[in-house]
């Protein structure tokens, strides 16, 4: 079970560091996309902006999977991050928009990892995917692979201490795919 200052420390990075990213781009939204989050690592919602054509930002809550597909667990946990994303190529065709993109970005959560109990996590994220406009560019489908390069804070009841390790789940399961499925409002 976790301590006090665990939660408290997961609850401050979870809503704190994605909330600066997200802020960071203060323009108004030239496009703004709303929609779901799908993959092994968990489900979740999922918020899209585009401020110009060469960019655009994306903000996933996601409910952590980790182990509980393969019954290892009962509880998930939660996770958000926050991407940057640069849009490296773009094909257009009749009805269909395709951009190849790729982002830095900036994650935070209370998940559990491998051979871990429940953890606060923080840290750096990377994306690189596809992202496909249909319908005269309202739906939208991306598919993606996402890195989670984050520290771990969690309790060792064993050693009555504070471990500072590693997120291995966000390195290992690097390949997991990621789906995004949107709507563009505006």
């Amino acid at each position: 079970m976790a301590g006090r200052k665990e939660v408290a420390a997961a609850l401050v990075a979870f809503f704190l560091l994605p909330t600066l990213a997200w802020r960071a781009s203060a323009q108004e939204p030239n496009t703004l996309s709303l929609g779901t989050f799908h993959s092994p690592k968990g489900i979740g919602l999922c918020l899209e902006t585009q401020q110009e054509s060469s960019s655009f930002d994306s903000l996933d809550i996601i409910v952590d999977m980790f182990g509980i597909l393969r019954g290892e667990y009962s509880s998930p946990g939660i996770k958000a991050t926050y991407y940057r994303n640069i849009i490296l190529r773009q094909f257009e065709s009749d009805g269909c928009q395709a951009d190849l993109y790729a982002g830095p970005g900036v994650t935070a959560g209370y998940v559990r990892d491998i051979h871990e109990p429940f953890s606060a996590v923080a840290g750096m994220a990377g994306v690189i995917g596809g992202r496909f406009s249909f319908n005269s560019k309202r739906v939208v489908i991306c598919l993606e692979a996402g890195m989670d390069l984050a520290l771990e804070l969690n309790r060792n009841n064993r050693f009555r201490n504070i471990n500072l390790t590693l997120y291995k789940s966000g390195i290992l399961h690097t390949f997991y795919p990621q789906i995004r499925l949107l709507y563009r409002l505006k």
